[in-house]
Formats: structure tokens, sequence, C-alpha cells
């Protein structure tokens, strides 16, 4: 049987789509392109019985640290995707990354910390989810889509995950300075004639990163700034949408699939 299968590796600057067509016994594996330095690995998918089972695999290539989103505290526990149907009413998405949209967004009542693990060098995630059937929408930090209306079953997976191919680390510690030279005074740096080239262009990446700073310096979410200043290697973020920006997502369809879905 043909199956389709593609890859696609999002970022703010450029969407790069890998698609693979291929004579296939089965769907245990799917891989990135071979010139992919951060890659999703899907090594395992079964739909059987009452439940969904999801074998995947992150891999670092690059020869710098990167940081994976690795799910969110919710409940006393941490939830590792949001599940919910895309409006074209056929793709099941599983999702995890920080920097959403604030458009139609609602926000959970409670702060909820974003997890974000530090990949070294040549170093893999590997990770397993069961869900079970059918799938039925969880995504109590953010609802963006009203997908799912009497929709039985999907027939795509799309799998995303956020990451951010630097140091978060000093990209944060980064904007704080920037806050700090400006005062604490994030319209001072419109200032041309009296702030630096780095700074103006500091303010224009971060144009949220003023609430970032200032929840480091001031806020009462201690685990964000002891996460921060330590040298763990797993950050914790608050829940600002768009309030730092660099996130890139890597992201897996499958298609010709039969995933059965209900929205109550």
């Amino acid at each position: 049987m043909k199956k389709s299968r593609s890859l696609l590796i999002l970022s703010s600057l450029c969407v790069l789509l890998v698609a693979q067509h291929r004579q296939a016994k089965s769907r245990d594996v799917m891989t990135a392109d071979g010139d992919a330095t951060v890659k999703l690995v899907l090594t395992k998918l079964d739909v059987k019985g009452q439940t969904l089972e999801v074998g995947l695999k992150i891999i670092n290539n690059t020869n710098h640290d990167v940081w994976v989103c690795n799910g969110y505290d919710h409940v006393s526990r941490i939830s590792y995707f949001d599940r919910f149907m895309a409006e074209d009413d056929k793709t099941l998405v599983l999702r995890r990354r920080y920097n959403l949209s604030s458009e139609g967004v609602i926000v959970e009542r409670f702060p909820v910390p974003f997890r974000y693990l530090r990949l070294r060098p040549g170093q893999e995630k590997v990770e397993w989810q069961s869900f079970a059937l059918p799938i039925r929408p969880s995504n109590p930090v953010f609802q963006t889509s009203s997908g799912g209306l009497n929709v039985e079953s999907a027939q795509r997976l799309a799998i995303e995950i956020g990451f951010y191919d630097e140091d978060l680390r000093e990209l944060i510690l980064g904007v704080v300075d920037v806050a700090e030279s400006l005062g604490w005074d994030d319209s001072a740096a419109r200032d041309v004639e009296t702030r630096s080239v780095n700074a103006m262009r500091s303010y224009y990446r971060f144009f949220g990163g003023f609430k970032i700073a200032r929840l480091f310096k001031t806020g009462n979410m201690t685990y964000f700034r002891d996460s921060v200043t330590s040298d763990g290697d797993e950050i914790l973020l608050p829940p600002l949408q768009q309030s730092l920006n660099g996130e890139q997502v890597l992201r897996i369809e499958v298609d010709n699939l039969t995933i059965p879905f209900s929205l109550l």
C-alpha cells in the first residue's frame, strides 16, 4: 500500500516542506530529510482496539544545545499534548508549543508553566504516548480551532512540537539585560537617537520581551526565575502568548488513517 508522508519544519522566517512518497509495509518509522539539523521521527503509530499509540524521537544533530517543548503543567500533572480537530475536519492535531498567536485564544485562569528541555549536541529524546479512543479534545490552555463538529474520525494525524534552536537561557537573560538598560521603560527603546542598534534589534525581535523581563525581576513566578538562573536542563516559561519570539516548530503529518474522534 502506498502512503503519503510528509514532514514540515516551520519557523517565523521560512517554511520547509519535505515530502516522501514510497512503498512501505507499515507506519513504524517516519524520519526527516537527511539535511535536517533537528529531527522529529515517528517511531510507532498504531490505531488498535481502544487506543492510539504514538512513539516519537527528537534528535539534535546540531553542534549546540537546543531547547524542546516538553509539555506544560496542568492540574498537578504534566500535559504532553493538546488534542483537537483542525478546521478541515480531517486532521487530528497533537500539539505542544509555546509561541501561539493570541488571536482567538482562551488562556487558563491559573498560570501554567511550559516546560522546555535541553538537548545537547547529538542527544535524543525518546517518548511514547497512548491516547484512549475515541480521541476527545483536550486543550485546557489554548483553544484555537472550531473543527470537529459532527466528525466521527480523523483521516490525517499532525504532530507539532516547538523548539528553540539557540540558547534559551541566554536569550531570556539577554532580554532582561535590554530591559535593564532601558530603565524598564519599553517606550524608551523607540528613541533611536539614544539607543544602540543592538538594543533596537533586541526590542523589535522580542516585542513582548518586557513582560518576560518584568516577571523575571519582580513577578511571583519564582519557578521561572529559578529555572533560568540555574544550570539545569529544564526551563519553565510562564504562559504569555508571543512574549518570546524565536520558537520554531517541528511538524509531522501522516495520511490515510482512520482515528475515531468525538467532540463530546
